[in-house]
């Protein structure tokens, strides 16, 4: 089953002299289930493809699905909604609420969603089980290290059953061995609960955890890796 279908993404910015192609007519396919992995150099349109397809920024050509649904039909309010529900997101830059306790932060997104306080929070004390941070439920992100804290990010990211979860530098800001953990977890992720990963990222360390490598240039997919595991 597709997860995501592109087709001929084309996206700008400014206008005139000024006008900057980000992309130039992306079409790709990403499988329910696969780590797909997007690379390329700074400026090669990696974050903007991330963001349209999560329904953050709207394409100004092509077309993008997300599970067969059409985000750019929906009103702003409607994508909000859709976000909240199917996507999981996971920035370098973590945005872990400082005054929150780990499993408050975790619980945010079911928060959103109108379930109840003690629930959220007796869900996100498993999710920080599964990401293997039990203990730390009731600490405050400034207690954590940044592979902790990444973990937390990606308990929050999966609590409330996303379909796909988009990621952003994932691992930029960790030190090789905390990088590997965390690309271990999220592999197991989309293999044991069938989750769509689409990882965004400069760093090599990561291309043997994915399953397909998407490389762009200059608002363009150039080349594709299959990963041999």
């Amino acid at each position: 089953m597709d997860a995501v279908v592109c087709k001929n993404i084309k996206k700008w910015f400014g206008t005139g002299a000024a006008r900057v192609e980000a992309l130039r007519g992306v079409d790709l396919v990403v499988r329910q289930g696969e780590l797909l992995l997007l690379m390329g150099p700074s400026g090669s349109g990696k974050t903007t493809l991330l963001s349209v397809i999560a329904g953050i920024l709207t394409q100004d050509e092509g077309e993008c699905l997300v599970s067969d649904i059409n985000l750019n039909a929906m009103s702003d309010e409607e994508k909000t909604h859709y976000r909240g529900k199917h996507i999981g997101f996971v920035f370098q830059s973590f945005n872990l609420i400082p005054t929150l306790t780990c499993k408050e932060n975790v619980s945010v997104p079911l928060l959103l969603n109108n379930v109840d306080m003690k629930t959220a929070l007796q869900k996100a004390e498993e999710l920080l089980k599964m990401v293997s941070i039990p203990e730390k439920a009731d600490a405050y992100p400034k207690e954590l290290s940044g592979g902790q804290q990444q973990r937390v990010v990606i308990a929050r990211a999966m609590i409330h059953n996303p379909d796909l979860i988009v990621c952003d530098e994932p691992t930029s800001f960790l030190d090789a061995d905390t990088g590997t953990q965390v690309m271990e977890l999220l592999r197991a992720l989309a293999k044991e609960h069938g989750k769509t990963l689409i990882v965004v990222s400069h760093d090599p360390r990561i291309m043997p955890y994915a399953d397909r490598i998407e490389n762009l240039e200059d608002g363009k997919i150039r080349e594709t890796q299959i990963a041999k595991h």
